[in-house]
């Protein structure tokens, strides 16, 4: 669970200065300025736990990404995120486990260890790292979060986007919208279904697509509404011959969100960051006239604060 770390937006952005200052000097040997964003109440998993005890506790804990660690050592050996079970589930290389090893049979897939898919090459900062150690690391790799390890590769904390996203919540930037937002959107229809959506996802490293009908934006598919599809058993319903093809035929407008955060291309930086601090969302679609023109990420005001 993510714990408020300070008490208002002064102190954050007062602990992004230090950040700066710290890497600069770089005095901090012990606790770097990274643990002054962190998340440092990480919730892990061990690499026993199946694939679909993982999108529960995704869901329960309202995270992306899970840190897979030895149950006795609590070692890092992995990790695990929403676009890895959406791999799995038949968006890329994952989905031949489900062909190979359980021969289609969904509820057997669903049901094993997680060290089957979870990514072992884990992306790393250390305690003793600066804020700009992780914000370089995570723009160039691309990677959403970031596991924060001590000297025996122990988790200590967990940094993401979102939490840089926040260092400009509520300021004046003088960035807008329409110099750093994706014009040409890949969109899904009402009626795609949840493998089409997913092998665009994976191929495209996307964790949402807008879901446009005649024109009209009418909702978005996120990572998040798949695994909470899965995690809340509301994919059992699905279920008739234990097929996987019967999950992914279901249509994205059956679990698509239907309320979606909107801004106009003239917009602050810091006016959207705050409207994903308030909505809990990592995303906001960018339209004109009632008319999608482009969609604006985490990661794209990310890039603008590593200019």
């Amino acid at each position: 669970m993510r714990e408020k770390r300070f008490s208002d937006k002064v102190s954050f952005t007062q602990a992004w200065e230090r950040g700066r200052e710290e890497f600069k000097s770089r005095i901090s040997r012990h606790e770097g300025s990274i643990m002054l964003i962190a998340t440092k109440e990480v919730i892990s998993i061990p690499p026993t736990m199946s694939i679909k005890g993982a999108a529960d506790t995704i869901v329960r804990y309202n995270v992306r990404r899970l840190p897979v660690v030895d149950p006795g050592t609590n070692r890092l050996v992995g990790i695990i995120g929403s676009s890895d079970i959406i791999e799995f589930l038949g968006g890329g290389e994952k989905y031949r486990i489900i062909e190979k090893k359980h021969k289609g049979n969904f509820l057997s897939a669903i049901n094993d260890s997680v060290k089957e898919i979870m990514v072992t090459d884990v992306v790393t900062v250390s305690t003793e790292d600066s804020i700009e150690d992780a914000l370089e690391k995570i723009l160039s790799t691309r990677i959403g979060g970031i596991v924060i390890v001590d000297d025996e590769n122990r988790v200590k904390g967990i940094v993401t986007e979102r939490d840089f996203v926040f260092l400009l919540a509520d300021k004046i930037t003088n960035k807008k919208v329409e110099d750093y937002m994706t014009k040409n959107v890949i969109v899904a229809s009402p009626t795609m279904t949840l493998g089409d959506a997913a092998k665009i996802m994976v191929r495209n490293s996307f964790r949402r697509l807008p879901v446009v009908y005649q024109g009209e934006l009418v909702g978005i598919i996120t990572t998040r509404n798949i695994i909470r599809f899965i995690g809340k058993n509301e994919v059992f319903n699905k279920i008739v011959l234990n097929n996987i093809a019967e999950v992914l035929d279901t249509k994205i407008e059956e679990i698509m969100s239907k309320e979606v955060a909107t801004v106009t291309e003239d917009r602050d930086l810091g006016e959207v960051a705050k409207i994903m601090e308030e909505s809990g969302v990592g995303t906001v679609c960018v339209v004109e006239g009632g008319k999608l023109v482009g969609i604006l990420t985490e990661r794209d005001i990310v890039r603008a604060i590593g200019e």
